[in-house]
């Protein structure tokens, strides 16, 4: 699996290398040393930590697409270590959570248990990420913000790199059936909440994205083509990484009045933008933005090539 981050995802491990999984003990510790009762509607550090480990473990158990799927065994034991603790922890702390759920986890960890030690690289992955399975109805227990859609189709978007390289067909069929039905359902939040951040880069896009993705699922699935899915299996990963971000986003606050962002048309732009700005009528029906002009970012030898703004200036990186 390739994951390629283009924003933060929180609590989410982004770098596979030594100091990824350095970063990754140092958050699970950290988080896991809290005694502090979660908000409504928030879920617990160590529980986000379960799932961060879980899908630590999918990503060393069953490497990526680049190395070949070449498992990190070293580090695979590791990050379980990791993910017993925090389970322990969590468990202990949420007597009442989803006994369903409970179990699955649970056997999860039996499993990887046997795998980690015995190298079988296929019960490892598939058990790393029945974690990932479990965490929906985990999470939905504490009723945040976002849809536990959101959550499942993340791990059932990597159920269908896995189910695919190992030539698990029904399975795939079964995570296209999963997916569909979740994004059916969680489509019409995501639609309403997109608008609402700007914070978040590919908000704008990831409602088609997700449809795209499910579409060409289906297309790879009737060949089938075992290598397509994998990269649909990537990509929709990334595009479900978007909606975690997206829900975790604040609400954009009210639009200034005047200057850079506020709402403008072109009759009123000299007034509303002010000196170096234009009326952007492809921004949201038309915000004031930058004057293409002022030539911002761009190579210069001097102030006289960076446009007619007067706040513009030449300057190298250490700005002088």
């Amino acid at each position: 699996m390739i994951r390629r981050q283009t924003a933060i995802k929180p609590n989410r491990l982004l770098n596979r290398g030594t100091l990824g999984w350095t970063l990754l003990a140092v958050a699970a510790t950290a988080s896991s040393c809290s005694s502090s009762t979660p908000a409504k509607g928030e879920v617990p550090a160590d529980l986000r930590d379960v799932e961060r480990n879980g899908e630590g473990l999918v990503n060393t158990t069953f490497g990526d697409t680049p190395t070949g799927h070449v498992a990190d065994w070293a580090r695979a034991h590791g990050v379980l270590v990791l993910l017993k603790q925090v389970w322990g922890s969590g468990k202990q702390a949420n007597p009442k959570l989803p006994s369903q759920q409970v179990k699955m986890l649970d056997d999860a960890i039996t499993a990887l248990d046997q795998a980690i030690p015995a190298m079988d690289q296929k019960k490892a992955a598939l058990a790393a990420n029945q974690v990932g399975l479990a965490v929906p109805e985990l999470f939905d227990y504490f009723h945040p913000d976002a849809p536990i859609g959101v959550v499942r189709m993340d791990a059932v978007f990597r159920q269908v790199g896995l189910d695919a390289h190992f030539g698990d067909l029904a399975g795939v069929r079964n995570d296209l059936a999963i997916l569909t039905s979740d994004w059916t359902k969680t489509k019409g939040p995501v639609s309403a909440k997109a608008p609402t951040c700007h914070r978040v880069g590919g908000t704008a896009t990831v409602v088609p994205d997700i449809d795209d993705s499910l579409s060409r699922l289906a297309q790879a699935l009737s060949g089938p083509n075992l290598a397509a899915i994998q990269t649909v299996s990537d990509e929709g990963a990334l595009e479900i990484d978007t909606l975690e971000l997206l829900f975790d986003c604040p609400t954009d606050g009210p639009a200034p009045k005047s200057g850079l962002g506020s709402p403008c048309t072109a009759a009123n732009a000299a007034t509303i933008c002010g000196s170096g700005l234009v009326c952007d009528p492809t921004n949201a029906g038309g915000k004031c933005a930058p004057d293409g002009s002022n030539k911002i970012g761009t190579a210069c030898t001097s102030n006289n090539d960076c446009g007619l703004d007067s706040r513009s200036a030449c300057q190298t990186e250490a700005r002088d």
